[in-house]
């Protein structure tokens, strides 16, 4: 998630029926417990830590510092000598799912730990950690994660514990990059740490008081979140912020939430539902190829959350008729165009301009593939979340441009993955590879090559799925630069596949009167990301994140989603 998804403990207890022996991991001293009856060791885990410092914060040597170890290369280590009971804590190292630092810091409870039981250093033991380990349970439940060991279950061997974890991770980072940026706009500081608790405590507390199972991407969960945080800091904040610090936390959430909302869904839409390898390096390798973890390093490397949070001083927090105008600006940052902010940042008197501009620079669109010009059944649309046709659903046309450098100074090629629901049934198909060639920046051509493969999930009253290869090659796109989203030519080789009879095909064929809802995807072949928006310049904007998954393959990318009417 960063470099913080969990880490984790692996209790094991040393084979002596007398005395069982208690390893030594980093300086010796007084210790939480004077008798040791366990060898205890443990993981940290956001994906797995490697090389990070781990803290016995009631385990201390003879100058009354805390004990620490440094963990190994998939986040294992050992409770010193004689320590068997402390709160722990980690910072430091590397995530091994992402390659990047860990710069935030993970806790867990003090707990009785039990041979045959392996404790977690992880995101949801942190926010246990804030609560208390009886919460555990509840906590669980309401994460929807009900009967999950929070404390003790390894992220990596359960797929809704490990999305549950990394989504909590981002949405307690962003919280605390965003209360940095609000200390510096006031002119002061908030270290790290600081920050970091005060948003583990934040999130807490939010999901603690939710009256189900909480939402971490909605906006008011966020939006709550933000407020809390803000009052939990508040001692540790300019002073000139303190003395109306109901008005500074409303008007931080109003602009911060939109942007941290959507970093925060962003990471759980790419992650899909995830699907565990045979062991940590394969689950990764999986998630990395898809390109779910693109959003993650996404999230986990921008800064834009601290700078936009920057460019308030004292004097815009503290008004509350700043309140909507901070909600606009929010807004236009998280899914907007750099138009958007530059208008609304406009009606906002105090902002920093120089931290703006680097906001703006940030939203800016650059080497991304530009779509525009739809056609449904070669009738024109409007491009956007809800379009309309005539007639059933044969193919989605839209005109492709390449702005800068979207491959980098690789080949044009991505995988593509489709979807469309239709009463009740849905139908997901991956292509692993078509190839674009442009010239100019226009498409000239896409092709989905002969030997390459596609992936077919279809569900509803008629489930099937398979894993075939294409016979000879399809071409996707016009002489006009469009690429075709050949939905009746993916039914057609559903048909072909002899998967479903013609019946059961006639019944997912979408027809007029009706809706259907659609979406694609896209990434690197090799699980890059590649960017996809709409609008050229200062008002262009992003496209949204999509997965699209089948039995045995996901493409994570950027993408379109549509309601389309079908009108007779």
């Amino acid at each position: 998630m960063q470099a913080s998804l969990s880490k984790r403990f692996t209790l094991v207890a040393a084979a002596s029926a007398a005395m069982l022996l208690a390893a030594c991991g980093g300086g010796g001293g007084d210790s939480g417990s004077s008798t040791p009856s366990a060898t205890i060791s443990g993981k940290a885990v956001d994906f797995y830590l490697s090389g990070a410092t781990v803290s016995f914060l009631d385990c201390k040597d003879s100058a009354g510092k805390a004990l620490t170890v440094i963990t190994g290369a998939n986040g294992d280590f050992t409770f010193p000598a004689n320590c068997t009971k402390s709160a722990l804590s980690v910072s430091g190292g590397t995530d091994i799912g992402t390659g990047l630092p860990f710069n935030g810091v993970m806790q867990a409870p003090a707990v009785d730990y039990r041979a045959g039981i392996t404790p977690m250093i992880s995101p949801l033991t942190t926010l246990v950690a804030q609560l208390g380990a009886d919460q555990a349970a509840a906590l669980a439940t309401k994460l929807g994660l009900s009967g999950k060991d929070l404390l003790n279950a390894d992220p990596l061997t359960d797929p809704d514990v490990l999305k549950a974890a990394i989504v909590v991770e981002q949405l307690v980072e962003q919280i605390s990059k965003t209360l940095q940026g609000v200390a510096a706009g006031a002119g002061g500081s908030l270290s790290a740490d600081a920050a970091a608790a005060a948003a583990a405590k934040a999130v807490a507390s939010v999901v603690s008081s939710s009256s189900g199972t909480v939402n971490l991407t909605s906006a008011s969960t966020v939006s709550d979140a933000i407020k809390a945080s803000v009052k939990n800091a508040q001692s540790s904040l300019p002073s000139t912020l303190q003395g109306s610090i109901d008005t500074v936390a409303a008007n931080v959430a109003a602009l911060a939430a939109p942007l941290v909302s959507k970093q925060v869904g962003d990471v759980s839409t790419a992650l899909g539902t995830i699907k565990l390898g045979s062991n940590a390096s394969s689950t990764v390798a999986a998630l990395k190829s898809s390109g779910a973890l693109n959003a993650l390093k996404d999230s986990s490397q921008s800064t834009l959350s601290t700078t936009l949070a920057s460019t308030t001083s004292a004097s815009v927090l503290t008004d509350s008729s700043n309140t909507a105008k901070l909600s606009d600006l929010g807004n236009a940052v998280a899914t907007g165009s750099a138009a958007d902010v530059q208008s609304k940042a406009g009606l906002i008197s105090g902002l920093d301009s120089g931290k703006l501009s680097t906001v703006v620079d940030k939203v800016t669109l650059k080497d991304y593939l530009q779509a525009s010009n739809v056609l449904i059944n070669n009738l024109p649309a409007t491009l956007g979340d809800q379009m309309s046709t005539t007639g059933g659903l044969s193919d989605i046309k839209v005109t492709i441009k390449e702005v800068g450098a979207p491959f980098g100074t690789g080949a044009a090629d991505v995988r593509l993955g489709m979807h469309y629901s239709y009463k009740g049934s849905t139908v997901d198909v991956i292509f692993e590879k078509v190839s674009l060639v442009f010239s100019g920046g226009n498409l000239v051509s896409a092709t989905f090559p002969a030997n390459t493969s596609y992936s077919f999930v279809v569900t509803g009253a008629a489930p099937a799925s398979a894993t075939l290869t294409n016979a000879s090659a399809d071409s996707l796109s016009s002489g006009s630069g469009q690429f075709t989203l050949p939905y009746a030519a993916v039914l057609n080789k559903v048909k072909n596949s002899g998967a479903l009879n013609s019946s059961q095909l006639a019944a997912l064929t979408p027809s007029a009167p009706g809706t259907v809802d659609v979406a694609f995807a896209v990434a690197g072949v090799d699980g890059s990301a590649v960017k996809l928006g709409i609008g050229t310049g200062t008002a262009a904007t992003y496209t949204g994140k999509v997965a699209v998954q089948t039995s045995g393959s996901q493409v994570s990318g950027y993408g379109l989603k549509s309601t389309i009417t079908m009108n007779q």
